[in-house]
């Protein structure tokens, strides 16, 4: 029973410490682009490279599961959506929690790193959940009726990048990482007004296309629309 519990435990920590280690990668890749270096990303972890190199053979290896780790992470943030009963509530949810943990980050990285993974499960799973949520917020007149999904991604990849808590971070300035945090969620609680129901203004020009956003994988052919999250 001891021995059970004590896998168990270590399973946990295991766990931990790869979220952990994804998390520092998003950091390093979205500031570093593909000037990234694998001691950077241990640095960043707070973990030895020898460690690092232990879970993942390669910085394309790190990078594939970082990919797959947003698509699990998109997937999970829509479907909670979905749970929520108020439709304005779980669409506006949804963005600040893929605001905050970074997603469409990766995205300017789709012509530099070789190392995107094939469409799975979780990425069919990510963009029905999503579609879903958008028209579900559509039809419930909460969502303002020229808003596209292409339009919350892109949304959602501009607020992803926050300077001045970037800025913070690199100066190891820690204490004011809260009151910076705060920040950008006020600028996103004005983004999100931007999206309610009733607008002031039309939005400008034609609404984006997928292609649009694709666009950046030109390069390789291969990719399915899942990349536009990452």
């Amino acid at each position: 029973m001891g021995s059970s519990r004590h896998r168990e435990a270590r399973q946990a920590e295991v766990t931990r410490n790869d979220r952990a280690l994804l998390e520092a990668a998003r950091r390093v890749f979205a500031r570093d682009g593909r000037h990234a270096t694998v001691a950077a990303i241990a640095d960043e972890a707070g973990v030895g490279v020898g460690s690092l190199y232990r879970r993942y053979s390669s910085k394309d290896d790190l990078f594939r599961a970082l990919l797959n780790h947003s698509n699990e992470q998109w997937a999970n943030a829509a479907e909670r959506a979905l749970a929520d009963p108020d439709p304005w509530q779980g669409l506006a949810g949804f963005i600040i929690e893929c605001v905050e943990f970074g997603q469409g980050t990766l995205a300017p990285l789709a012509d530099e790193i070789d190392g995107a993974p094939e469409p799975d499960e979780t990425s069919q799973r990510a963009d029905t959940a999503f579609q879903d949520m958008i028209q579900r917020a559509h039809q419930a007149g909460v969502l303002r009726p020229d808003a596209t999904a292409v339009d919350i991604i892109l949304l959602i990849e501009q607020l992803g990048r926050s300077p001045l808590l970037e800025q913070l971070r690199l100066q190891g300035r820690t204490g004011l990482l809260a009151d910076a945090q705060d920040a950008r969620r006020r600028i996103i609680a004005v983004a999100l007004d931007g999206l309610h129901r009733a607008p002031q203004t039309a939005l400008p020009g034609e609404p984006p296309s997928s292609d649009l956003v694709e666009a950046r994988w030109a390069g390789r052919p291969e990719q399915c629309s899942s990349r536009r999250r990452s």
